[in-house]
């Protein structure tokens, strides 16, 4: 559904009655829904009525941002002067900094969008993934390395056993068949022939 904002007309009037602020008046459009106005960072929030007025009554002077809280539509944010560089006025800035003129025009940005858009199949995504890459490496480790090493120059091959040698040390890296002509003691109760 479609939001269309008319005309916002912010002006400012000095509060009578003892009130130590201004009020800051105007106009939303917002198809008879109810939207919140509010000025970022302080506790004034005006809601606007049926026919898309509002009011923030009592805003002391300062210059705050003025935003409108709508969940169907995403609005522009305003700089609001109040009573800082006219005493008894308020100003509106838009974004750029440009003063803007009264009755003041605010259009939605567009309409809010909360979902994002899901992609579609990504082969080099899919690819990318740790998984995948932890797979091949292993098919590679597994299966190729030793094709690899089947084609190695045998003295090639030779230094590299010596070299794994030293790097684990002399006696763990003893051949089995050393190993294998040392007798174990017999059992107990065995005969031995």
């Amino acid at each position: 559904m479609a939001v269309w904002a008319g005309a916002a007309l912010v002006t400012a009037h000095a509060a009578s009655g003892g009130e130590p602020g201004l009020a800051v008046s105007g106009r939303v459009s917002s198809d008879m829904r109810t939207v919140r106005v509010h000025l970022q960072g302080t506790p004034y929030t005006g809601i606007s009525r049926q026919d898309g007025t509002f009011t923030i009554h009592n805003v002391p002077p300062g210059v705050y941002t003025l935003e409108v809280i709508d969940s169907l539509s995403v609005w522009p944010q305003l700089e609001v002067d109040v009573g800082v560089r006219q005493p008894g006025r308020v100003q509106a800035l838009s974004a750029r900094k440009e003063t803007l003129v009264y009755p003041l025009q605010l259009e939605p940005l567009g309409a809010a969008n909360y979902f994002e858009k899901r992609e579609g199949f990504n082969l080099r995504a899919m690819l990318m993934n740790p998984m995948v890459l932890t797979m091949g490496f292993s098919f590679f480790s597994i299966f190729l390395m030793p094709q690899l090493m089947k084609n190695i120059d045998p003295e090639a091959l030779k230094e590299m056993q010596d070299a794994q040698k030293q790097l684990l040390g002399g006696a763990s890296a003893a051949p089995p068949a050393a190993l294998e002509g040392k007798s174990a003691a017999p059992k107990r109760g065995a005969v031995s022939t």
